[in-house]
């Protein structure tokens, strides 16, 4: 299981400050919700844009459960579950900006688009009118400028909030 942990930091300060030990649990585990469950057990590696085009080495902090044996990694901010390319250049890309660092990855960013799109009857489910009020017929433009009006960013939209469950 993977959870998104703020940080001010960009994957070159991340990488370079060696943060990954310095990533504390999180207060309670994303899957059962006991309080101080999760010890440390390992980290893994995972690459990572740049803003500078680089793709980046960074290590990934991972827990366990003591109770319901549940492994979770905490990514930071700056990084999406399963996807190399940063979170402010995959939000950069949903908000249509032709970027150089949208450019670069102008081949998986709308491939990631396509996969929101497919994702967003779920995701209203488990949503629901949390953002305001929702047409019956959501587009996935629509939804997403809801998200980012509510949330902010990409990376706060994906963060757990304190006390929602997940399925």
């Amino acid at each position: 299981m993977q959870t998104i942990y703020p940080t001010s930091l960009t994957p070159e300060q991340y990488a370079e400050q060696e943060y990954h030990r310095q990533v504390q649990p999180p207060e309670n585990c994303p899957r059962c919700w006991r309080a101080h469950a999760l010890e440390a057990l390992a980290y893994y590696q995972r690459y990572i844009t740049t803003a500078t085009a680089l793709v980046l080495l960074i290590w990934v902090r991972r827990f366990l459960c003591r109770h319901c044996r549940v492994s979770v990694s905490c990514l930071p901010a700056f990084a999406q579950p399963y996807r190399p390319v940063n979170t402010p250049t995959i939000a950069a890309g949903f908000n249509g900006q032709g970027t150089p660092e949208v450019a670069r990855w102008s081949e998986p960013i709308p491939g990631y688009w396509r996969r929101f799109e497919r994702h967003l009857p779920t995701l209203r489910r488990q949503v629901g009118n949390a953002f305001g009020p929702v047409p019956l017929q959501p587009t996935a433009q629509g939804f997403w400028g809801q998200l980012r009006q509510h949330c902010g960013d990409l990376a706060s939209a994906t963060r757990p909030r304190p006390g929602s469950k997940r399925p």
